[in-house]
């Protein structure tokens, strides 16, 4: 089965409206927005409105938004920071009710109160980690480069029993199959191989630069099943 792809607005510089014309223009239909960019800090309701207008008028549409603060930052000023997640709330609502994706570690109470932000307005939040969180209210992101730590990586997937909402890559292709990060690699076909075998269908999101999402695309594609 086809996977959907997406590239990442944290991986490119520039205003907010400059990077979204560059991802359209990269031939890539969806994009991952960036809650934390400096153009999106004092987004009202209504901005979040004009940005969704934005997106459908450069042909885009959103896989989620990222509010991709640290677990230190979540643990040490969690009004603040639940004051600025609610803010990512309403963006994610207002492009088509996405996931948000955080870092936030599930067993801090200050969860709780986040995954309520989000149930109220029909958005999951989703962490990121190598395997899927504990609590079945809370979504999962697989960043590669966490995935790539562990031992086994493609056992470790296999032996997650939950699809992850989407898969993010980052780093460098090599030789047009192969995904290299800080040192290890992975062969895109076999992951992909993996991931029909156990009949998921993440989102691909590419944490690239604009002007190295083609060549991301064209190995994502090259190595499905």
């Amino acid at each position: 089965m086809e996977q959907e792809i997406a590239v990442s607005m944290r991986t490119n510089a520039g205003s907010a409206k400059t990077v979204l014309q560059q991802i359209a223009d990269s031939g890539v239909h969806r994009v991952q927005l960036d809650a934390l960019h400096q153009d999106f800090l004092d987004l009202t309701v209504s901005g979040a409105r004009d940005l969704a207008s934005t997106l459908r008028r450069l042909g885009l549409r959103a896989s989620g938004v990222d509010f991709l603060v640290s677990p230190e930052i979540w643990e040490e000023t969690p009004e603040r920071t639940l004051g600025a997640f609610t803010s990512a709330v309403v963006m994610a609502e207002a492009v088509g009710s996405v996931p948000v994706g955080t870092r936030i570690l599930e067993e801090k109470d200050v969860a709780e109160s986040a995954i309520l932000i989000g149930q109220q307005s029909g958005v999951v939040l989703s962490t990121h980690g190598p395997v899927p969180p504990d609590d079945p209210q809370i979504g999962w992101h697989l960043p590669l480069a966490l995935l790539l730590k562990e031992e086994k990586p493609l056992l470790t997937l296999v032996e997650a029993g939950q699809a992850p909402l989407a898969i993010r890559l980052r780093g460098e292709i090599v030789e047009e199959s192969s995904l290299q990060f800080d040192g290890s690699s992975i062969v895109l076909r076999e992951l992909r191989g993996v991931l029909d075998a156990m009949g998921w269908s993440p989102f691909a999101i590419f944490d690239c630069d604009c002007n190295d999402a083609v060549s991301f695309i064209k190995a994502w594609q090259d190595a499905g099943p």
